[in-house]
């Protein structure tokens, strides 16, 4: 035990002597933190700008300006006499979206023909995009419901009537795990703890590979009484203290301040942040020791830590890759990360429902001891 000790003051006087990648990399997560909480406050982006076309300048135009003008998502900042200004603001990108009533349209209407209303929008910004297509789409609808409404009135059937013939079947929608729809829960519960392991994947990889680069390994391991596992432990302990209190101190702020939905128990949430921890650990060891070069190390740890915010599923469901992608996925922590939280945080599970994840972490685990066996086979190679 007292190796291990020595182990843990050797790594702190390292880290005292240069300090400015741990640093760094601990306030590019603060900042992640600080940055996406306050980028995606509402929950949803408000007030899209969008415009409308009209050529009829009738009531009815009027009062579809007015209602969409009442809608929370978009704002309408414009109401062009062309189509051509309304297409050029949108590639001024002053516009997301935009509404063309045609010429005639309430006249049309009040003949019982069928005006066309046409929407536009710019889904080169998919997000603002398809959120103002929606808002528009929906209006629409509500618009040619509610003159289908008044025409029926006319002739003179009851309420209820009418409402079964616009509407003979009512939907009653509830939004499973996520009820008001925002995206920071799905977004951020995600991209900022694979920011962690991100950067803890990083970190590990260059402290131990550093080890082999400098010519110190085998000094490295005498600290640690010639034990590689009791080196390693003593070099990697206080990375894993420190990382693992920022990601629970990000979930206290999810789930407190933040008030993310949390069905489940906060200590599994807790669990799951430290073993996400301990696979980037242990997989930075597991690259150290199998790419020799610290450089070429590092290069291949980034790229399979940025890989893995694909390949988790949170922005594209795995399903919908090909097979061979489908089975790549499970080589990534975040993966397993993001599956455990949805059942615990979103569903109210437990050990019973996410067991094979809270495995295949500590089969992560498990490759940082295969990675101490291979640097001790090195080493010995090396003697």
């Amino acid at each position: 035990m007292n190796y291990f000790f020595i182990s843990i003051r050797r790594e702190w006087q390292r880290l005292c002597c240069c300090p400015r990648y741990f640093i760094l990399l601990s306030l590019g997560i603060v900042f992640s933190f600080v940055f996406f909480l306050t980028l995606m406050h509402e929950g949803q982006p408000e007030d899209l700008p969008i415009a409308v076309v009209d050529h009829d300048g009738s009531y009815l135009s009027r009062r579809l300006c007015h209602e969409l003008a009442a809608t929370q998502g978009v704002k309408v900042v414009a109401v062009y006499s062309t189509h051509a200004e309304a297409r050029k603001a949108m590639q001024r990108q002053e516009i997301y979206a935009f509404m063309e009533i045609p010429e005639k349209a309430y006249s049309e209407l009040l003949d019982f023909e069928r005006p066309r209303i046409t929407i536009y929008s710019n889904n080169a910004f998919l997000l603002a995009g398809s959120l103002s297509y929606k808002q528009l789409a929906t209006m629409g609808k509500l618009a040619s419901a509610a003159v289908h409404r008044e025409i029926l009135k006319k002739k003179g059937l009851e309420e209820e009537a009418i409402m079964g013939i616009i509407q003979p079947v009512e939907f009653d929608t509830h939004l499973v795990g996520n009820p008001t729809a925002d995206y920071q829960p799905y977004v951020l519960t995600t991209i900022l703890p694979g920011i962690l392991a991100l950067m803890v994947l990083l970190l590990t990889t260059y402290e131990v590979a550093r080890e082999q680069k400098e010519g110190t390994a085998e000094d490295w391991v005498e600290q640690g009484g010639g034990n590689i596992l009791t080196a390693l432990a003593g070099k990697l302990l206080p990375y894993t203290i420190w990382f693992s209190l920022l990601g629970i101190v990000g979930n206290i702020i999810f789930f407190g301040p933040c008030h993310y939905p949390l069905q489940g128990s906060f200590g599994w949430m807790v669990l799951d942040m430290v073993l996400l921890v301990l696979a980037a650990q242990c997989m930075g060891v597991f690259l150290s020791a199998l790419i020799p070069n610290m450089h070429m190390a590092v290069c291949v740890s980034a790229i399979y830590g940025a890989l893995s915010f694909s390949m988790s599923g949170f922005s594209y469901p795995v399903s919908n890759m090909p097979a061979s992608l489908q089975s790549c996925s499970y080589l990534f922590p975040l993966r397993h990360y993001y599956l455990t939280y949805a059942q615990v945080a979103l569903y109210g599970g437990g050990l019973r429902e996410c067991w094979t994840h809270v495995c295949w972490l500590l089969a992560f685990v498990a490759c940082g001891f295969v990675g101490m066996l291979i640097m001790e086979r090195q080493s010995k190679m090396e003697r």
